[in-house]
């Protein structure tokens, strides 16, 4: 009598195979989605503090170099007094997606000019000023008949800037040489950013001091 050899897989033994071999891929895949979902939230939030430490660098590199002239037409429309061009800056609001977000714009005469801006002294001042669009933070260079806009901050929501009256000793919302004479002693500036849902913000803060408003 013959017997027979049977090397091969049973039906129940392929379909259990298979189904380990899917239970093992789904958990592998989910672990995978799991850590390229991880790595781009990571680096959402890595952009998000970039910007802020982009926005304020600028800001705080040109106000160290803030400057007083004579008197010109500023770009927000005040006439400078007192003899020299001041610093200026106002306090607003604008309403995006049901929520209100601070709208503040600032301007002042500076000795830092961008490298666009060839054929000028790097000592040369000019007129600088930052303020909102839709959904970014631009910073406009004025100087003569040449005018250079930067994206510095995108994904900006807000922009807010409190002032340190030495006088009054105490913060102020908006700065306004009409009123306020000399300049604040320092600038306390809040960004708003957009989160990872659009829902979700950011909120950075930092304080700048004003060097020419010690010696003043």
């Amino acid at each position: 009598m013959k017997r027979h050899n049977n090397s091969g897989f049973t039906l129940i033994e392929i379909l259990v195979s298979l189904s380990i071999v899917t239970i093992v891929t789904g958990l592998l895949y989910g672990t995978f989605r799991s850590t390229i979902n991880t790595a781009e939230a990571v680096e959402k939030e890595t952009d998000t503090y970039r910007i802020a430490r982009i926005v304020f660098y600028q800001i705080t590199k040109d106000v160290s170099m803030f400057y007083q002239t004579a008197p010109a037409t500023s770009v927000t429309g005040l006439t400078p007094v007192f003899g020299t061009m001041q610093l200026v800056g106002e306090n607003k609001t604008r309403f995006i997606e049901e929520s209100n977000y601070p709208d503040d714009t600032l301007a002042f005469m500076s000795l830092s000019v961008p490298p666009v801006l060839q054929g000028f002294s790097v000592a040369s001042q000019a007129e600088i000023s930052y303020a909102l669009t839709e959904e970014s933070l631009i910073r406009n260079t004025k100087f003569m008949d040449k005018s250079v806009k930067d994206e510095v901050g995108e994904s900006a929501l807000g922009l807010n800037i409190r002032y340190y009256d030495d006088t009054k000793k105490e913060w102020i919302d908006d700065w306004d040489p009409r009123v306020t004479r000399g300049i604040p002693l320092a600038m306390e500036i809040t960004l708003i950013l957009k989160g990872d849902s659009p829902k979700q913000v950011k909120t950075f803060r930092t304080t700048v001091g004003i060097p020419l408003a010690g010696s003043l």
